[in-house]
């Protein structure tokens, strides 16, 4: 006949406590994953931006961003910019997604959901290239609200 090991009375809080930690620590990262149908919508308006900014169409990638980002740069100047960034890397030749991310905060910007997309990419000039989109929920819809070339 087998015995069962009782852990002392002791020790039981201990256990309680560890496993209240972990939890703790775990459940904050699992509730930052967004759900798989915020995902795929945030990423096919990443990529339909990319599609604009690829074809070109600055002001019309423009357009179609967050109003957050529409406040930080003038069209004027969003235009300027990318003319400049894609003169120097010269056209797209591939684009992956490499990683993504979920937030509920974002630096210098309101509470709200954001999602963040990092796509390997190399162009006719420059053969490695990051590009980050950062994505969030504008009045019902998801909009880019930020973009940068590394």
């Amino acid at each position: 006949m087998r015995r069962f090991v009782l852990i002392p009375k002791q020790f039981r809080i201990h256990i309680v406590l560890i496993v209240a930690c972990v939890f703790m620590i775990v459940f904050p990262i699992l509730n930052e994953t967004p759900d798989t149908e915020k995902a795929e919508k945030a990423t096919a308006v990443a990529i339909e931006f990319l599609q604009l900014v690829d074809a070109g169409k600055y002001a019309e990638s423009w357009q179609m961003s967050a109003g957050l980002m529409k406040e930080r740069v003038t069209e004027k100047d969003w235009v300027e910019k990318l003319t400049k960034a894609r003169t120097l890397s010269g056209t797209l030749v591939e684009r992956k997604e490499k990683d993504s991310s979920y937030s509920t905060s974002a630096v210098d910007s309101p509470e709200g959901e954001y999602i963040s997309l990092i796509f390997d990419s190399r162009y006719q000039q420059a053969e490695s290239v990051a590009e980050y989109i950062t994505v969030m929920l504008d009045e019902g819809h998801w909009k880019v609200a930020g973009y940068f070339i590394q």
